[in-house]
């Protein structure tokens, strides 16, 4: 397995992060789903994402952003494995959590730009700027994050014994 060290940081697993964000991802998905049916506010991310992509062939938007959130998943996996899976202390789902809400958290003020989105102007979408939005943004960044953690320290490959990545 490719294994590299860059500017003296930890050693960085790609596949084992991907495979973990990937499925990360699809966790995330269904807490969103699970939180959209009980809260009732629709901030569905896949049409958030997707909808920009399709134009006016909205029926392409759900698997659109599906596939644009797997990808954005993979890649914030890739920046936890070089970042935060080492730099964090406590349990791997902890430092997952705190990496992808802390992501959330850096990342929100940007939706205050919601009104801009097509599907918000169409009205398939509530606003993201809103409480509402950002508590539900909360649990579902926690599922990503502790997935993501846990999954990737039981994955990745560590640098053997007297190799010369230690």
């Amino acid at each position: 397995m490719k294994r590299f060290k860059m500017f003296g940081s930890p050693i960085l697993d790609r596949r084992a992060a991907v495979a973990a964000g990937l499925i990360a991802s699809a966790g995330y998905v269904v807490a969103m789903e699970a939180d959209l049916a009980l809260v009732g506010h629709n901030t569905d991310d896949l049409l958030f994402l997707g909808r920009p992509l399709v134009g006016h062939h909205h029926h392409w938007a759900k698997p659109a952003g599906f596939v644009m959130h797997m990808a954005n998943g993979a890649v914030l996996a890739l920046a936890y494995a070089k970042f935060a899976h080492d730099r964090f202390s406590g349990p791997h789902w902890w430092r997952g959590a705190l990496f992808a809400n802390i992501e959330n958290c850096a990342l929100y003020p940007l939706t205050a730009f919601d009104t801009y989105h097509p599907a918000r102007r169409d009205g398939q979408l509530d606003r993201y700027w809103h409480p509402t939005a950002f508590l539900q943004s909360i649990p579902r960044h926690v599922v990503y994050g502790a997935l993501l953690g846990t999954l990737y320290a039981r994955w990745r490959d560590p640098a053997p014994a007297g190799s010369d990545d230690d």
